[in-house]
């Protein structure tokens, strides 16, 4: 089954589904923003091997399929099944909180309202009761854990910065990449194969995703500063995530999606520095 090996793709009972674009209330992001990712060349992602590795992966999957091929009302129908599929086999269990739902899918709706150039992608939110401090997107499906939302409780800049970022991974076609990758392991090993051979490709080009992850940290951040949030708040969460993770090593890091927390913050606060001139100060 590869439920599993979608909840990587990360960071409520009654969800909103919503196609919104408009700049309406919101600011203009500065003239010629400067995406910078020679912040992680430092790491295994940024190194030679791996980015050879990586452009030769993205090589064979456009080959097999085309990106076009993956459009956005079939993203939003892989995500409509990984959702019946996930609450059928009880992968997660969804929070029926009205609440919370209304506020969750406000935020949603203003940072969609916020995009440049939007997809036509139909998007959803859901609060999910888990302990772990995670969030992820399928297909336009949003799903923010229980651990997480409390994490921002009394900080909803740093909760349109997460919700941003799981946008910004659908917005900047990295899941419409994921998806290719599931038909090419099921062309090639069957379909009934097709999870473990996603799991194998996940372990091998895991570090190699890193640049998305930031990709997606950068789309978030932009449209929090667009509607006026205090955009160093995801920094500050970060570098306070940092301190219950493991010191960087080149081993560990070759197996993760994600960069590491302290690395990220350095990232994303030579991002806000250099585009909106902030000083988010990364303690030492």
């Amino acid at each position: 089954m590869r439920i599993a090996y979608l909840l990587y793709l990360g960071i409520v009972g009654i969800a909103a589904t919503c196609d919104m674009s408009s700049d309406t209330g919101t600011k203009p992001l500065p003239k010629n923003m400067d995406y910078s990712f020679s912040c992680i060349d430092s790491a295994v992602a940024g190194s030679e091997t791996s980015k050879a590795i990586s452009n030769a992966t993205s090589i064979i999957r456009n080959l097999a399929i085309k990106q076009k091929d993956i459009t956005d009302s079939l993203q939003n129908a892989w995500g409509n099944a990984f959702q019946e599929d996930a609450i059928e086999t009880k992968t997660f269990v969804l929070i029926n909180n009205p609440a919370i739902s209304a506020q969750l899918n406000r935020v949603m709706n203003d940072l969609l309202a916020a995009r440049d150039n939007p997809s036509k992608i139909k998007y959803s939110i859901y609060l999910l009761n888990d302990s772990a401090i995670n969030a992820f997107t399928f297909g336009g499906h949003i799903y923010l854990t229980k651990a997480m939302y409390d994490k921002c409780k009394g900080n909803t800049d740093l909760l349109y910065s997460i919700i941003g970022h799981e946008i910004g991974h659908s917005e900047k076609g990295h899941i419409k990449k994921t998806i290719q990758e599931m038909m090419i392991t099921d062309d090639i090993f069957g379909e009934d194969k097709g999870a473990s051979a996603y799991q194998i490709l996940k372990s091998l080009t895991g570090a190699f995703n890193q640049k998305n992850e930031l990709e997606a940290d950068y789309y978030g951040i932009d449209l929090a500063y667009k509607l006026d949030k205090n955009i160093c708040a995801t920094v500050q969460f970060w570098n306070e995530f940092s301190k219950t993770e493991n010191q960087y090593s080149k081993l560990e890091d070759l197996f993760r999606t994600h960069p590491f927390s302290k690395l990220r913050a350095k990232c994303l606060e030579d991002h806000i520095e250099t585009n909106f001139h902030q000083n988010c100060v990364t303690p030492k």
